[in-house]
Formats: structure tokens, C-alpha cells, sequence
């Protein structure tokens, strides 16, 4: 004890010769010396008040400290809900959106039954879709992540935290995008095809299928002998295009729908020739008839013509 009061008198004397007003007092409740002015509030209404207060003057850091302090003392308290959601509110208000987001998902997880939940959801959206637009996070001017990964990870956890809310179909939407930009065509293929498996009656739902016909468009193979991802991009795009005849996306799909026809006519028609050279005539012909009867807007329509007629004479002689 007497240390104690040895150590009191040495911390106060420096305070005074500092010209700093503060004081510490010894606490037997948790043995430590504390300085009041830093001190958690007797009770968590009073530390939410001190906190908003710091809050309302506009002093984050300091609210947040505040916040941080109430979750700590007073864990389960009701209070303790309201300041994990300030504490997001605030790191948004210093413009570290990473951080609120984090401290916005921590309301979700630990506190599920708030009903903050819907509030919540919604600004955790339009974080993602801060850094969907294209806002890096940086640390001394430097940028220090990508704004997609960012993006994917917040909107993957919107559609986690509340499925068949409002924000799933955009979000999922977004992470099809999201993937695609990213290169990870079969994943986002993948999104998208879950968001018209699970959101069938979105808005979001109809633009699947075009981007699903791109993405098939991008990936769609060189070589003649497998043209399943064409086929099946055809099929995406035609049906976009069936039921959304006025998307401001018509011209685009119109234009990869005949880019994609005329692959999988040259694909037949390479076909074709490989059996012709086999002198397999019966089986060119079919394959050209089929371009020619399916494939008549392509260029390879017009060259089908030529070679059956070619095959037709040969015969003849």
C-alpha cells in the first residue's frame, strides 16, 4: 500500500509540474489508477450519452473511443447495439468505408435481432457500391486494395445477411459483374445463372441473360470441334432478346448474337469441309444444308451454296 501511495504522489507531482489539471484516483474495483476524465460512465445510458455528445460535436475519433469503451464495459447491454452501429456511422463520417463496413457487419453478427438490421443491410450496399464505382481505400496516398475485391466482399455478404432482401438481386447482379471484370468468367457465369435460379422475377434477372450470352461470347472457343459455349450463349442472348425487346442493351446483344451465329456457322461449315475431304459427300451436304436452312444471315450461307453445288457437279460426272 504504502508503494502505492508512494507512486500516487510521484504520478500527481509530475502532473502538477506538467501544468496539466488532471488527476488520478485509485480504484479498488479494478486495481489500476485511472484518470476520471478518461474513465467508462457509471452506467452505459450515461457512456452512450458521452459518446453521441462527442458524436453530435463532430469529433469521430473520439465518439468512436467512446462507443469502444461502452461495447468493452458494458457488452450486453442494450446500449451496446447502438454503439457498434455509431462506430460504423463514424468511421463512414472520417471516410474509412472499409472500417464502417466491417463495424456495420459486427452489428449483424452479433446483434441479429436488432432492428437496425434493414438500416444496416442498406448502408453496407452503398459502401459496395462505392467501391463498385471505383473508391480505393489509401494509406499515405497510396492505394491499398483493389476497389472490386472490396466491392465482391461486401456485396457476397449483403446477399448473405438478408437473402431475400431488397439488396440481394442488385448485389448478386454485381458480383457476377464484379467476376467477369476480374476474369473469373465461370464464376461469375455462375452468379448470374444464381440470380435467375433464386431471383427469377428481378429486374436483375432479365439482364443475366445477356451477360451470360457475353460471357460466353468472350469465352467461346477458336476451335471448330467444341462449340457448346456458343451454342449455349445463343441460346442466353436470343432469349434476352425475346423478352426484353426495348433494353437499352438490344444493340449490343443484337451484335454478339451475330457474332456468335456466324462462329457456330463457321464451325459447321469446317465441319463440312472435313468430310468432304473424307469424300463423306452425303454428310457435307448435310452439314451446309444446315447452315444454309439455319445459318442464312452468316457469310458462311453464301459459301454453302458454292460448295454444294461444287459437290453436286462432281457427282454428276
Amino acid at each position: 500500500m504504502v508503494k502505492k501511495i508512494l507512486w500516487f504522489m510521484v504520478i500527481s507531482l509530475f502532473f502538477i509540474n506538467q501544468g496539466v489539471q488532471a488527476y488520478w484516483i485509485w480504484t479498488p474495483k479494478t486495481g489500476k489508477w485511472v484518470n476520471p476524465k478518461y474513465a467508462v460512465k457509471d452506467s452505459p445510458q450515461e457512456q452512450l450519452e458521452w459518446a453521441m455528445n462527442l458524436y453530435m460535436n463532430k469529433n469521430y475519433e473520439g465518439a468512436i473511443g467512446e462507443f469502444k469503451k461502452l461495447i468493452k464495459y458494458y457488452p450486453n447491454s442494450p446500449q451496446a447495439c447502438d454503439a457498434q452501429y455509431f462506430i460504423g456511422k463514424g468511421y463512414e463520417e472520417l471516410g474509412k468505408f472499409y472500417e464502417a463496413f466491417k463495424a456495420y457487419q459486427k452489428v449483424i453478427d452479433t446483434y441479429p435481432y436488432t432492428q437496425k438490421v434493414e438500416e444496416v443491410i442498406e448502408r453496407e450496399y452503398r459502401i459496395g457500391d462505392l467501391y463498385f464505382t471505383g473508391h480505393r481505400d489509401k494509406i499515405l496516398g497510396m492505394g491499398i486494395a483493389s476497389p472490386l475485391e472490396r466491392a465482391l466482399e461486401i456485396f457476397q455478404k449483403v446477399v448473405d445477411n438478408a437473402p431475400y432482401g431488397q439488396y440481394a438481386p442488385p448485389s448478386q447482379y454485381k458480383i457476377g459483374i464484379i467476376l467477369g471484370k476480374l476474369g473469373r468468367n465461370e464464376e461469375a457465369k455462375q452468379a448470374f445463372l444464381k440470380l435467375e435460379k433464386n431471383y427469377p422475377d428481378s429486374e436483375f434477372a432479365k439482364e443475366a441473360k445477356y451477360q451470360i450470352g457475353l460471357l460466353g461470347y468472350k469465352a467461346s472457343p477458336k476451335s471448330f470441334y467444341s462449340q457448346e459455349e456458343t451454342e449455349t450463349s445463343i441460346k442466353e442472348v436470343e432469349e434476352f432478346l425475346r423478352t426484353n425487346p426495348s433494353s437499352s442493351l438490344k444493340d449490343d446483344a443484337q451484335k454478339i448474337l451475330g457474332d456468335l451465329r456466324n462462329k457456330k456457322a463457321e464451325s459447321l461449315f469446317k465441319t463440312a469441309q472435313f468430310y468432304e475431304r473424307q469424300k463423306y459427300f452425303d454428310s457435307a451436304v448435310l452439314y451446309y444444308d444446315d447452315i444454309v436452312n439455319n445459318y442464312a444471315d452468316t457469310e458462311w450461307a453464301a459459301k454453302s451454296l458454292e460448295r454444294i453445288s461444287i459437290i453436286k457437279e462432281k457427282r454428276n460426272k
